[in-house]
């Protein structure tokens, strides 16, 4: 006999063996999942408390016992009523992901109303034919006609003037010198800030400078506020920035002088001076320009005759008295 059909007798003989061992398994498996269904058949409760950790563990352990039989007895029996009715029943069927449910009267459909005449409210739906609550109430906030949140006191708290300043930039006031909208060699004020487009709004409370840039020559500027690293980069350069106090009035009348002159009004008077709170933010009181004064003043009208003559009379008295 050669070699290979030896080897071959053997490894039938191999399978053989190995089918005659998972035959007596089979057997003894069913076996035993018919003593548990006997016993669980037999039991005189239900068989939902007859169960142990013995008999779960075989049953689990065990593909063959999870056979129809055992299927068809778990699913005629109803599971016990656990307690008075306080507590919910376990379900009697296997739970899983696709069968997952509320408990048998635990949510209940909602009324619809206003469903045509054959509903259980229908028509006006219970809200009656007219009034405010049948036209769906009042707000959530509603007190009966009160002021109602107004009623407490609120407590607002107004923003600092350096928040409500212009915040402008030293780079950008040297990019409209460079552009020769600015004039280095004069004075530069709020109005000509404005008036050239380096502020594009309208101020109400005065110009902040902020920031850094590299000067090559000297600035004299006149705003409202600046930061200490912008005041030392402008003197390092031989400039000056002056902090000017103005207010509001006296500002805008500053920005637009065509209100006043238009209607022919006299300009405001400058501040005479700043509260004691605003110690060490300014350095000066700012001041109406002379340009504008001149304005006001060819716009005022002249004294009247009357006047004149009784200027030139008492003249004439004081000096015949002399």
């Amino acid at each position: 006999m050669s070699r290979a059909k030896s080897l071959l007798m053997e490894l039938g003989a191999a399978c053989q063996r190995s089918c005659g061992i998972m035959m007596g398994d089979n057997v003894a498996a069913s076996a035993r999942a018919s003593c548990i269904l006997g016993s669980i058949a037999s039991s005189s409760g239900s068989p939902w408390r007859t169960w142990s950790l013995q008999h779960a563990h075989t049953m689990w352990s065990n593909p063959t016992f999870l056979s129809g039989q055992l299927l068809r007895l778990f699913s005629t029996q109803q599971p016990p009523q656990l307690g008075s009715g306080t507590r919910p029943s376990p379900p009697n069927y296997f739970v899983s992901l696709g069968n997952l449910r509320d408990n048998p009267g635990a949510t209940r459909q909602r009324i619809r109303v206003g469903r045509g005449d054959a509903g259980r409210r229908n028509k006006y739906a219970g809200r009656g034919m007219k009034g405010q609550k049948s036209r769906g109430g009042p707000h959530m906030l509603f007190d009966g006609g009160q002021l109602g949140l107004l009623k407490f006191p609120v407590m607002r708290q107004r923003p600092s003037y350096e928040v409500l300043y212009y915040q402008l930039g030293l780079s950008r006031v040297l990019e409209f010198v460079q552009l020769g909208l600015l004039d280095p060699t004069r004075t530069i004020s709020m109005k000509e800030l404005y008036d050239s487009g380096c502020v594009t709004r309208n101020v109400k409370y005065g110009v902040m400078l902020y920031g850094k840039a590299r000067l090559t020559f000297p600035l004299d500027i006149q705003v409202t506020a600046c930061a200490s690293e912008t005041k030392g980069c402008v003197e390092a350069a031989g400039g000056r920035i002056t902090r000017v106090y103005y207010t509001m009035e006296g500002l805008s009348a500053i920005l637009h002088p065509q209100k006043y002159t238009s209607r022919r009004l006299p300009l405001p008077l400058p501040a005479a001076g700043w509260h004691p709170k605003y110690d060490k933010n300014f350095d000066a009181i700012g001041q109406i320009p002379p340009v504008l004064l001149q304005n006001v003043l060819a716009l005022t009208p002249a004294p009247s005759s009357t006047t004149a003559r009784s200027t030139a009379a008492g003249g004439t008295a004081g000096a015949v008295k002399a």
